[in-house]
């Protein structure tokens, strides 16, 4: 349903429209049943103490696939940045995130490498404000989320991050841990000893003026370089050296020139979009679904995350196998070809199969209450309708259906247990027994 879209759910199944490989797995409202009450957990199993955990209605499956992305293996760079699990329903994670294509909605941190590979991550639940050392100042949210997040680097990695994290004391930190760090930062948070000029003063030099301060003891060194406009970064990786120039389009003369670049600049550029690049794959093809329900739309993210995370390992095998890149799956190939192989085992009745057609578990004598019925039940052959095993079955009023006999149009909560077809068994209106007995109107 991610790689073909319909405005409606129901388009699945229409006759016009029906996609075979959904309808034949399951009925439509089989589907809204499932979906409906998908969960991972059993709520009677939780303790009081687990329902502290905001998370805890997902929070098997949120483990599971933060356990396969804890397993990767770490690149020497990588970034961490916000993602969105796009939500518009009433819950008290719902954050609000200006500038994201899905701005409302669940916030989640990632750590990624530059091709997009979640290697961890963490829903934001609240502010947990740590301990911040020696001066006693509790953490920023985006510094106590980086440290938590690079828990697993080893040392030498460089880690890259934007201003909503990058303060002076987390890169501090991180070199205390033999990690590197890179980031864009406020103009508040720049320290007032590294004296930087201001963006008018920038402005004047021109495009790709750079200035650059280092702090006395070599650890941290911040720079700002004028593009459009001032961007400040702070580093304790990489300065202005070696500079190198890029292509800027120039309104005034409507042509591109070159721009001097320092290194920072250009480290960053060329590290820091893997959780975009992330969220891009999976906005191509997002299982979506409209609920009112933030557990279905996490669990449904996740499903997509891990997705995206099996095949950018997928081409990474296919690459030091030799495969070319014309001979690989690409994305859309690759979750059809997931989805086909988890239809496999399902038969058009819901249940799945085993791989000698056959069930180690007996089957039940009599009809089970809890089995799904069709949508639509094919009418009995006039054979059939002569036997004398038809009995009536009662439903509950929200299960009624129309009655199956020829120029009766009202809702009945009566079924045949033989022929699966409803029919009305009243007094004033017995097409129970007219249908069965005048099989000739079948």
């Amino acid at each position: 349903m991610s790689v073909l879209k319909f405005p409606w759910i129901r388009m699945y199944w229409s006759q016009p429209t029906r996609i075979a490989a959904v309808a034949d797995a399951f009925t439509r409202d089989r589907f809204h049943f499932i979906r409906g009450h998908l969960k991972v957990v059993n709520d009677v199993d939780v303790t009081d103490e687990q329902k502290k955990d905001r998370l805890w209605k997902v929070r098997p499956l949120v483990e599971s696939v933060r356990s396969g992305c804890l397993q990767q293996e770490r690149p020497p760079q990588v970034s961490i940045d916000e993602q969105m699990i796009p939500f518009t329903g009433k819950t008290t994670l719902k954050q609000y995130v200006p500038g994201k294509p899905h701005p409302e909605g669940l916030k989640n941190f990632v750590l990624a490498s530059p091709r997009g590979l979640v290697l961890d991550f963490e829903v934001y639940q609240g502010k947990k404000l740590d301990d911040g050392g020696a001066e006693g100042k509790p953490w920023t949210v985006g510094e106590s989320v980086v440290m938590r997040l690079v828990q697993t680097l080893v040392p030498g990695t460089s880690v890259y991050f934007d201003r909503y994290f990058t303060t002076s004391r987390l890169l501090e930190q991180l070199e205390a841990r033999g990690l590197h760090g890179t980031g864009t930062i406020k103009k508040n948070l720049v320290p007032k000893e590294a004296k930087l000029p201001t963006e008018r003063e920038l402005a004047k030099r021109g495009r790709g003026t750079s200035m650059c301060a280092v702090r006395s003891d070599d650890a941290v060194a911040f720079t700002a370089w004028q593009d459009r406009k001032m961007i400040l970064l702070g580093s304790t990786e990489h300065g202005v050296e070696p500079s190198d120039t890029c292509k800027r389009y120039q309104k005034t003369s409507r042509s591109y020139i070159d721009v001097t670049r320092p290194a920072v600049v250009k480290a960053y550029n060329a590290n820091m979009g893997g959780v975009d690049l992330n969220d891009r794959m999976i906005a191509h093809y997002r299982s979506g679904a409209r609920t009112r329900k933030w557990t279905v739309k996490t669990i449904l993210h996740f499903f997509d995350l891990s997705a995206v995370n099996a095949w950018l390992l997928y081409q990474q095998d296919a690459e030091e196998a030799g495969v070319k890149g014309a001979e690989m799956m690409k994305f859309l190939q690759f979750k059809y070809a997931l989805a086909m192989q988890l239809l496999k085992g399902i038969s058009s009745d819901g249940s799945s199969h085993s791989s000698s057609g056959s069930s180690d578990v007996d089957e039940p004598d009599g009809p089970d209450p809890k089995k799904r019925r069709r949508a639509t039940v094919p009418m009995p052959s006039p054979a059939r309708l002569r036997s004398g095993k038809h009995l009536p079955k009662g439903h509950p009023r929200k299960e009624f259906k129309r009655c199956r006999k020829p120029g009766c149009h009202q809702q009945t909560g009566m079924e045949c247990r033989r022929c699966k077809i409803f029919l009305c068994c009243r007094p004033d209106r017995d097409c129970f027994h007219q249908f069965h007995e005048g099989g000739s109107n079948v």
